[in-house]
């Protein structure tokens, strides 16, 4: 039961900083995560299909309001963050966060005796053949990336970036059920099993993610698929890439941006990045 009153602090923590940043997109979709787990792990599989088993202390429904919240809302938002490629400032921060965050909940909920009422929780994947089900997932989004390269929708190192993300996200799962001793009670932790839920569990959907957060948040900017930050950029950039490209696109006006508040960097600071993005698509323009 610790370990439940700890997540949610960190849960907590982590909501408070993505209010206090304003980054209202992380937040949509972890509350659109949210649901999607509790539709998949309470509904169907719990209620309806029955291979996910509970025992414990507190009512069912309770008990999965949280536990679909913290992967959930966690992994969604942080992966909407990592999408959004800000800078590289911002992705080591927010990385070393969330990493911080969930083993300071294993670790802490090993050492704290704070409630050590113990909840089994558990799911048959040899149930509908989940676990053939997310490998073809997983590479239905594959197939689906170079889809997107071959119409020079994505780039290359866009694909890498998308599942280098998805494979970090569900590594900390993973990662602080085992520290915790979760995976070691249920008798169901190996290395082989962590590497292919590491590698299948978040990456079966990452793609469609995507393509999600192009076409519904982006729906009223041309094109559907904006460009994103390339690998030599991120050095350069000192604000934030979205903001300024946004400006650029949109022929923004900067004094009005700030006289209503919507810019918190420094002025000097946007303005280099905005030069910057400028020049670099005068040079590459020269080039074609």
């Amino acid at each position: 039961m610790d370990f439940i009153y700890l997540d949610l602090i960190f849960l907590t923590l982590w909501i408070s900083f993505l209010i206090y940043k304003r980054y209202w997109k992380p937040i949509v979709w972890g509350i659109l995560g949210w649901l999607v787990y509790l539709l998949t792990d309470f509904y169907i599989w719990y209620i309806v299909m029955g291979s996910r088993t509970y025992d414990g202390p507190i009512n069912s429904t309770l008990f999965f309001l949280w536990f679909c919240l913290s992967p959930g809302f966690a992994q969604f938002s942080y992966v909407a963050l990592m999408l959004e490629k800000r800078k590289w400032r911002d992705i080591w921060l927010w990385t070393l966060m969330f990493y911080v965050g969930w083993t300071f909940v294993s670790v802490g909920s090993q050492l704290i005796p704070w409630d050590d009422r113990v909840i089994e929780v558990a799911r048959n994947m040899n149930e509908a053949r989940q676990r053939l089900t997310f490998g073809l997932m997983t590479l239905g989004n594959l197939i689906i990336a170079f889809i997107l390269y071959y119409f020079k929708k994505i780039r290359l190192q866009d694909i890498l970036y998308l599942f280098i993300v998805g494979t970090l996200v569900e590594f900390c799962l993973e990662f602080t059920l085992t520290v915790s001793g979760i995976r070691l009670e249920q008798e169901s932790w190996s290395f082989q099993l962590m590497a292919i839920n590491t590698l299948i569990e978040f990456n079966m959907g990452i793609v469609l993610m995507y393509i999600i957060l192009a076409f519904v948040f982006n729906i009223r900017n041309k094109p559907i698929f904006k460009e994103t930050l390339g690998w030599r950029d991120f050095r350069k950039i000192r604000t934030d890439f979205n903001l300024a490209s946004e400006i650029i696109r949109n022929n923004k006006d900067l004094d009005k941006l700030y006289e209503a508040g919507k810019i918190r960097y420094l002025r000097e600071s946007i303005e280099a990045d905005i030069n910057y993005l400028k020049n670099r698509d005068l040079e590459k323009s020269s080039t074609n």
